[in-house]
């Protein structure tokens, strides 16, 4: 199994670790095991995080099917719809149904009007929830070094 080691910084101007890294490469793998660390140098407080991972590489479609790749854009766009619920105090559905969430997937937006496209986004919804779908689907997709 590949494993990385990433080291999240403590950002004092922000009062939070800058995770954003550590988000980005986990969006698109399949996380096997985890052990984080904290530490502190010069004064300067860390995470690091050993990760080990598989790919999640876009093997041939079969016909009507996901990839384990889209499998795991569909499980990261439940988890994005289930919180942005629950923030608003709606069920899930009205966010997006298990349909919407689909079509996303298989059409993979990259811009709000792409987004519009996708059956059942309209511009409601697009205004409501576009800026974070286009950049969960783009950052899923994105090549991490």
């Amino acid at each position: 199994m590949p494993f990385k080691v990433i080291t999240i910084p403590f950002a004092a101007d922000q009062e939070s670790f800058l995770d954003e890294e550590l988000n980005r490469f986990c969006l698109s793998r399949k996380i096997i095991d985890r052990q984080p660390q904290f530490f502190v140098v010069g004064g300067r407080a860390y995470w690091t995080v050993f990760i080990e991972y598989e790919e999640v590489l876009p093997p041939e479609k079969e016909k009507d099917n996901f990839t384990e790749a889209e499998k795991l854009l569909y499980h990261r766009l439940r988890e994005w719809r289930k919180q942005s619920a629950e923030q608003a105090g709606l069920p899930v559905y009205v966010i997006a149904t298990n349909g919407e969430l689909a079509d996303l997937v298989r059409k993979g937006p990259r811009t709000l009007e792409a987004l519009k496209a996708v059956r059942g986004f309209g511009q409601k919804k697009v205004e409501r929830y576009g800026k974070a779908l286009i950049e969960l689907i783009e950052g899923f997709y994105a090549v991490q070094a």
